[in-house]
């Protein structure tokens, strides 16, 4: 139980006050071997007892039973002060303490307090006959999906068309002189893997003077890679080619098509 202050009847004698401090003195050497509690000693009730005894003390034992209580007590509230710091920073708050401040709030307040400290980490869903009725009520008040096809407007581009082969050799891709142009590359490339045997960049070798000039040079490269004149093979993030000695003359047979972009800068 919890030392109490005891009625003065017991405290009118010497022998009397020297069991109290004799008292005081073993629970807080109790307290500090972490039998009991901090705050199980009434610190205050042990300085209101030294106080009243103190008049009375006659002998040097009695003033040193005296000081060594204080002591004690002194040892008491520092144990009780590291507690709280203690506490305090783990955010705890004593049981009975916040029973009772629970048990003077409002159902209001209770309710206010519980919305406020919630945070739920799942969720249920599920259908109702509510939901299904707002979900068809949706669906009937939209427009049919065909009226609202109708007022979107939609344009078609141009149609392709076809070129004649006077246009293809306009443009040298076509008749003699494209086998010419090709001929022409293939011995360009055999002759700058040369000795060497260093694959070629593919950018390095397209690249022309204008951006025309590479768009048709990267158009007759695919031409000799497709028939077997050239191999073209990714090494990293770099494209190389790489003559063939005889070449097929037919189209590569497995072959995948292989998109390269042509940006304007290059």
């Amino acid at each position: 139980m919890k030392l109490t202050e005891k009625p003065k009847s017991q405290r009118t004698t010497l022998a009397a006050g020297r069991k109290e401090l004799q008292e005081i003195v073993e629970t807080c050497e109790a307290i500090s071997e972490r039998k009991f509690n901090p705050f199980f000693m009434d610190v205050k009730f042990g300085v209101e007892t030294l106080r009243q005894y103190f008049p009375h003390w006659e002998t040097f034992k009695d003033h040193c039973l005296d000081a060594h209580t204080i002591n004690r007590l002194s040892e008491v509230v520092r144990l009780q002060n590291t507690q709280l710091k203690f506490q305090s920073s783990a955010l705890y708050a004593d049981p009975d303490f916040v029973k009772r401040k629970v048990e003077r709030m409002s159902e209001k307040r209770l309710a206010e307090v519980f919305l406020q400290s919630w945070h739920p980490i799942t969720e249920l869903e599920q259908l109702t006959n509510s939901t299904v009725s707002d979900a068809l009520d949706y669906w009937n008040l939209l427009t049919p999906i065909a009226d609202r096809w109708k007022k979107r407007e939609s344009s078609r581009g141009k149609d392709p068309g076809t070129a004649d082969s006077e246009t293809l050799t306009g443009l040298g891709i076509h008749g003699k002189e494209f086998g010419k142009q090709l001929t022409e590359l293939w011995n360009e490339l055999r002759q700058l893997y040369g000795d060497r045997k260093v694959p070629i960049d593919y950018w390095s070798f397209v690249k022309g003077a204008t951006y025309n000039e590479t768009v048709q040079r990267a158009y007759y490269v695919s031409f000799l890679v497709t028939y077997g004149y050239a191999k073209l093979q990714p090494e990293g993030e770099q494209l190389t080619l790489t003559p063939t000695d005889q070449p097929s003359e037919k189209a590569v047979s497995g072959a995948v098509s292989f998109p390269i972009p042509i940006p304007r800068e290059s």
